[in-house]
Parts: C-alpha cells; structure tokens; sequence
C-alpha cells in the first residue's frame, strides 16, 4: 500500500461517520505525517507499516469523536485546494495516482456496521433463540423416530454382542 491508497482507505473510512471538517483536518494530518517522516528519510513502507491499517485508525477517531458512528454526517467529497494534498482530486473526491485508478475501474467503498447498538444485540439474541430453537427440533424429531425402534436396535445388538464374542 502506498500513501495515496492509505489516504483513501482512510477517508473512505471516515467519510459520513464523522463531520467532514474532521476527515479533511485527519487526512491532512496523516498527509503531512507520512510526508515529514519521508523527509527524514525512511521510507514509506515503514512509515505506513507503523501507522497500521487505516480502518483501524479511523474507527478510533469515530470512537474518540463525540456524536461519531452513527452514519449521520454528509459523506466527504473533498472541498479544499490542490495545494493542501498531494494527489488529492476535488472531482472525484479522493485520492489518486494521476487521474483516477489506475485501472479505471470505480473505486470501491466498504461500510462497517457498527454492532454495538442495542438492535443489532437484539437481532443477535433473536437469531441465536431461532437456531437453538432449529437444533432442539431437529433433535426432538430424530428422537421421535428413534424411540419406537430404540428396543429393538438394544435386543439386535445384544444378540450380536452375545453370539459375535
């Protein structure tokens, strides 16, 4: 992963969980801290390596920004001059190598569902009733089919016990 892609996972990240003045003020941020640390001459491998995943960093500033996570901020699309970022594009709305992907497929976005609200711990109770629910039936109904022809599976194999040793 280069600067640019850690710089664009990081927004994608953070766009519409926190206001967009906070990602733009993050991005530059990071921005800056991967550019001064290159200055200093180690390399951008190592820099990014210690930063970590930056879905990780960003679930920390949601997290630590207060009314945060909820989804309800407008998405950031940037807003802020060439000069602030390197590579950054104001059309797209991210950031690029050159003039988009390099591919030119679309950028792909992943949204993180945070289950630590009260619903998704109730779906979750619900769910896990409903399959201790299933597992008890299907365990019933084996019984009941069992059952009738328990006696005569035990006297089978007591005669082929007592005549096979």
């Amino acid at each position: 992963m280069n600067r640019l892609e850690f710089l664009q996972k990081l927004q994608d990240s953070l766009s519409g969980e926190i206001p967009p003045e906070s990602v733009r003020e993050n991005l530059r941020y990071y921005n800056s801290y991967i550019r001064d640390e290159k200055q200093k001459g180690r390399e951008e491998e190592e820099i990014l390596e210690e930063l970590g995943d930056p879905r990780l960093i960003a679930r920390t500033i949601i997290d630590t920004t207060p009314g945060a996570g909820n989804g309800g901020f407008q998405n950031y699309r940037g807003g802020f001059g060439y000069g602030d970022m390197d590579g950054y594009e104001a059309e797209s709305g991210g950031y690029s190598e050159e003039t988009g992907d390099s591919q030119g497929e679309p950028r792909t976005s992943i949204h993180y569902y945070d289950l630590n609200k009260w619903y998704w711990k109730l779906l979750g109770i619900v769910v896990a009733v409903g399959l201790l629910m299933l597992v008890f039936a299907i365990f019933t109904g084996i019984l009941t089919i069992l059952i009738p022809i328990l006696p005569m599976l035990v006297i089978v194999m007591a005669i082929m016990w007592i005549f096979g040793g």
